[in-house]
Order: C-alpha cells, then sequence, then structure tokens
C-alpha cells in the first residue's frame, strides 16, 4: 500500500515539473531596466463605451525603481508602484 502512495506520488511530481518546464517554454518575460520609459494597462472601463474600442494601455510613465514583481512608475507627480504585468516597455 505504502508502495503504491509512493509511486503515485512520484508520478505527481514528473508531472508538476513537465507542466512547469512547458508553461516557462512559452512565457515572456520582457526585461524593464530603471530609467525606462513604460506604458501601463488601462484596466478601467468607461461608461457608454465599449472596451473592445477603447485605448488598451495608457501614458507614457518612467520607471524609478524595481522591487521584486513590482516596478514603482512616475505618475504625474505622484509614484505607483504596479506588477510587472501591467507595464510594457515602450519603443
Amino acid at each position: 500500500m505504502q508502495s503504491a502512495h509512493e509511486a503515485a506520488r512520484q508520478k505527481l511530481i514528473t508531472n508538476k515539473e513537465k507542466r512547469k518546464a512547458y508553461y516557462d517554454k512559452d512565457t515572456e518575460e520582457c526585461e524593464i531596466q530603471v530609467g525606462q520609459n513604460v506604458l501601463l494597462l488601462d484596466e478601467t472601463v468607461r461608461r457608454g463605451r465599449s472596451k473592445k474600442l477603447s485605448r488598451q494601455y495608457i501614458g507614457l510613465y518612467e520607471v524609478l525603481g524595481i522591487d521584486g514583481v513590482n516596478v514603482t512608475i512616475k505618475r504625474g507627480r505622484t509614484t505607483q508602484k504596479v506588477h510587472v504585468n501591467r507595464v510594457r516597455p515602450f519603443y
């Protein structure tokens, strides 16, 4: 009985590693540096407007700092901390 549980546990671990390898192969990692200009994802839907026809990204903001998966941007006179998935580099 214990050997069956151990075999099942090992099978789950190997399948988890395979799924992670497939996922990591398809992910895109954008490298954002301090001082770079970025665009911010606009998640608001204004009343009376279609989300489909609205701009997806807003602004042109400067990166002030990076803290793990969070990025601090300068938004007007204030600073805002957002997740790295919400910003895209501006070319």
